[in-house]
């Protein structure tokens, strides 16, 4: 299995006898002769293979001289005199080498060659390599002239001798030598562009900073918010001895989660249960719940939207007028409602216990007909679920029904950094604490609306995905305005084969109108883009808010409830305005 190879560090040649000083000397004759396009790099300290296939080992190169039109050299160095046996044995004075200087350079030719070819910046140029020795404290001559060799697998004319480093013109001159047997007639000669030279230096010389992926912080947040909170189990208990309640709650403080365990534990007992909330997205989400699946497939548990349960109910007892051609309000605030209302005296009686989320977006007279369709109206089971600070089209009402009220004041959903943003917009009752602080700060990115806004989604997307490794599902990107109106969703398609997805929508961005349980499920390759209203009650551990309004008289609560939908990590994408209200923008 190939071994990938630490990146090189530079470091500088000390001072001191023998040979370090002999690595100095060097060093600076080869920087001095060297022309302003060419660069040497003194003591390249390695970790790779040095063959294919072969293990990893550690090593140092003195010297690598990086020059557009010649390639890499690499240049090992040894003081004092040099001699090799009969035997193949390398001599440094006294010392005895553990290898060949020609076989150490060209082993750290071949490790770092792997380097710089696997790094994801190597814009793919023919990469030419090339090994020298110097022996500062000899002379060459001393065997050439009496018609010796130091072996066939170590050419003379490689060999950079004292004579080479008396001034920069000869250091110049050797190095020539050198490029010239390496040469020939020129063949293999290929220049270097400036995207290779700096992945070279980046190679060589990194400058980088360890941290953690945001992979990584949501898998060690998720771990933290398995168990429930103190407060969610001892509001359990509570649900089991009051049989009709309102629950208060922020955002983030699990009131869903308790909604559909009731639902769930209820239908054990017998019950048959009606868990009714606003958005399609949530029931669909709802009654994806594994711990529900058997129940709903039994029939204990009907999990719908009050629109959706309004048009089943009315066309059994046929109270459902024909749908025009084209809806408009009134056929939400009305026209259903009404038939719902018509088909109570028909089709009520059927469930015993009523689960509702999301209660302060209903209209006091749609609790009242729900509470109506139980077997025991105003004394069957009921409870719901509601936050007055999310009521965006509607003052919460939920009074009307007289319910004891409970308050759920932690917030388990959001650490800190995210709550502080968030919260920061809350208008309702409670004080809610944040139970977690272990998440990064929000991002606030300024860009202005429509294209400016969709290269900045972009980018965000691909640092996600493509740096940060955060799996596409876990995101959730957030618009202010209607998909119809939204310029992210025309867009569909970002660089990096990241594409967004919404199963409620046409890619016009257009309502298909279907009930939750014929929504289909998220592809994994894809991005949920969804609008911060339908998307009350949900949560992904990533979230990225966009295409925010600075004069709409709603931004406080679309900030709520869009920015209390993130677990672990918050990007908002906002306009040179909306920057100056929310204050200092993330670098």
């Amino acid at each position: 299995m190939p071994t990938t190879p630490v990146m090189p560090a530079r470091a500088a040649p000390e001072h001191g006898a023998g040979g370090q000083k002999a690595e100095r000397t060097v060093y600076e004759r080869l920087r001095d002769a060297l022309p302003s396009e060419a660069t040497v790099y003194p003591n390249v300290a390695w970790i790779g293979a040095t063959r294919p296939g072969g293990p990893a080992r550690d090593g140092e190169v003195d010297d690598v001289i990086v020059h557009p039109d010649q390639g890499l050299l690499l240049i090992e160095v040894k003081s004092g005199p040099v001699s090799r046996d009969s035997f193949g044995r390398w001599y440094a004075g006294d010392r005895d080498l553990r290898e060949s200087p020609f076989t150490q350079a060209a082993a750290a030719k071949f490790a770092i060659r792997a380097m710089i070819v696997r790094h994801s910046n190597w814009p793919g140029d023919e990469l030419r390599l090339l090994h020298a020795v110097a022996f500062p404290d000899t002379d060459r001559a001393s065997i050439t002239r009496q018609g010796q060799t130091l072996g066939p697998d170590a050419p003379t004319e490689l060999v950079l001798d004292r004579a080479d480093f008396e001034s920069p013109e000869a250091t110049r001159e050797a190095l020539e030598r050198v490029w010239r047997y390496w040469s020939g007639d020129g063949s293999r000669d290929r220049h270097l562009s400036e995207a290779a030279l700096a992945t070279i230096r980046e190679v060589i010389e990194p400058s980088v900073v360890l941290r953690p992926l945001l992979r990584g912080d949501i898998e060690e947040g998720e771990r933290e918010m398995l168990a429930p909170t103190s407060h969610q189990l001892s509001m359990l208990r509570t649900l089991r001895a009051d049989r009709r309640v309102s629950i208060i709650g922020g955002a983030g403080s699990g009131k869903t989660l308790l909604a559909a365990e009731k639902a769930r534990e209820l239908a054990f007992q017998g019950f048959n249960v009606l868990f009714v909330c606003f958005n399609q997205p949530l029931a669909h989400s709802v009654a994806s719940l594994p711990e529900l699946r058997p129940f709903i497939a039994s029939g204990r548990l009907t999990v719908t939207t009050f629109h959706e349960l309004c048009r089943h109910l009315g066309a059994e007892a046929g109270t459902l007028p024909p749908q025009p051609a084209n809806v408009g309000p009134e056929w939400f605030a009305e026209v259903l409602p009404r038939a719902l209302e018509r088909a109570i005296p028909t089709v009520g009686g059927h469930w015993q216990a009523l689960i509702v989320d999301e209660g302060q977006d209903f209209d006091p007279s749609w609790l009242e007909s729900l509470d109506l369709l139980l077997a025991s109206p105003g004394e069957g089971v009921l409870y719901l679920f509601h936050d007055p600070a999310q009521s965006l089209y509607q003052p919460d009402r939920t009074a009307v029904l007289g319910l004891v009220e409970r308050e759920l004041a932690d917030n388990c959903r959001n650490a800190l950094p995210i709550h502080e943003f968030a919260y920061r917009w809350y208008t309702g009752p409670l004080k809610i604490v944040p139970l977690r602080d272990d998440c990064r700060e929000p991002e606030l990115i300024e860009a202005t609306p429509g294209a400016a806004t969709v290269d900045a989604l972009g980018d965000v997307l691909e640092r996600l995905v493509k740096v940060e490794g955060v799996d596409r599902r876990q995101i959730a990107v957030l618009t202010g305005v209607s998909l119809d109106r939204s310029v992210v969703w025309k867009q569909h398609r970002f660089k990096g084969n990241l594409v967004l997805w919404n199963g409620g929508v046409d890619t016009a961005g257009t309502s298909l109108k279907l009930p939750a349980d014929r929504v289909a499920a998220q592809p994994a390759d894809t991005i949920l883009c969804e609008t911060i209203h339908r998307f009350k009650g949900l949560e992904r551990e990533v979230v990225v808010l966009v295409e925010l309004r600075h004069d709409d008289e709603r931004l406080g609560k679309l900030l709520y409830i869009g920015g209390s939908r993130a677990k672990h990590h918050l990007i908002a994408i906002v306009t040179p305005e909306l920057s100056q209200k929310l204050g200092k923008i993330a670098p």
